[in-house]
């Protein structure tokens, strides 16, 4: 559990992290849109995202999308308004559990403004001419994401 202060009060405030459902589809876009985030092609890959809810509203996610034994870890996201609680370190450790239970080896990802907060989970940087090509295939990696994004990796 977090601690919050609103209105000279201290409140508890209770998370939970769910496997998301196509119901939370529309909500999980939003929250992504709202980041500047790719949400486009979310709804090919819910079975592989996570939630974290507060009273059941969605306060951030996280899922990636397998190619056998490799992965890509996207969609990273926390409300504006949670961020700092530790949310995003949960999702990450969920996030990477429910990977290696799909035998996922390898985990790349790309980010244009989230390197330092990565490097923390053991992501490094690698030069786009490393990347798997099952992941330079994907959407995210072709069309999404610009050419200055950094691409990292991690061996699950």
């Amino acid at each position: 559990m977090c601690s919050s202060q609103h209105s000279g009060f201290m409140h508890k405030l209770e998370f939970e992290i769910n496997v998301a459902t196509k119901n939370q589809l529309n909500d999980i876009k939003s929250l992504l849109k709202k980041l500047n985030l790719v949400y486009e092609d979310v709804d090919k890959y819910v079975e592989n995202f996570i939630v974290m809810l507060e009273n059941k509203q969605i306060v951030g996610c996280a899922g990636f999308e397998k190619y056998d034994e490799v992965g890509l870890l996207r969609s990273v996201a926390v409300d504006s308004k949670y961020q700092g609680k530790g949310i995003g370190h949960k999702l990450i450790k969920e996030i990477n559990a429910n990977a290696k239970k799909r035998e996922i080896k390898e985990f790349y990802l790309l980010t244009d403004s989230a390197s330092q907060f990565f490097l923390k989970f053991g992501f490094e940087e690698v030069s786009r001419a490393n990347v798997d090509e099952r992941i330079k295939k994907t959407y995210e990696y072709s069309e999404a994401c610009p050419e200055s994004a950094i691409v990292m990796k991690k061996i699950l």
